[in-house]
């Protein structure tokens, strides 16, 4: 029996992805930004489609971090063009 080598492909950004983070407090979530400047995050139990899909940064998606002190707030600094630290609610999709 031959082994697979991976055992999930998450797939939904449209350019290179730029980086991963694994959530503090929901270990099962994934954040993915990308190049297309989408910020997901992907329930890894759930392959379809990411969870939460925010594509409010004008610019690559260059860094990504959860919280360690408040569940589900997520933050992202976008690149060159955008310049922006955003801070994300993860638990309802809106901005904190």
């Amino acid at each position: 029996r031959v082994q697979r080598p991976f055992t999930a492909r998450l797939s939904a950004h449209k350019q290179e992805v730029c980086g991963l983070k694994w959530s503090c407090d929901e270990p099962l979530h994934l954040a993915s930004g990308g190049n297309d400047n989408k910020l997901l995050v992907w329930d890894i139990k759930k392959h379809n489609e990411p969870v939460n899909r925010f594509s409010e940064h004008t610019a690559a998606i260059k860094a990504i971090a959860w919280s360690p002190h408040q569940r589900g707030l997520l933050a992202s600094g976008g690149g060159t063009a955008d310049r922006c630290i955003r801070f994300w609610n993860t638990l309802n999709e809106e901005k904190p």
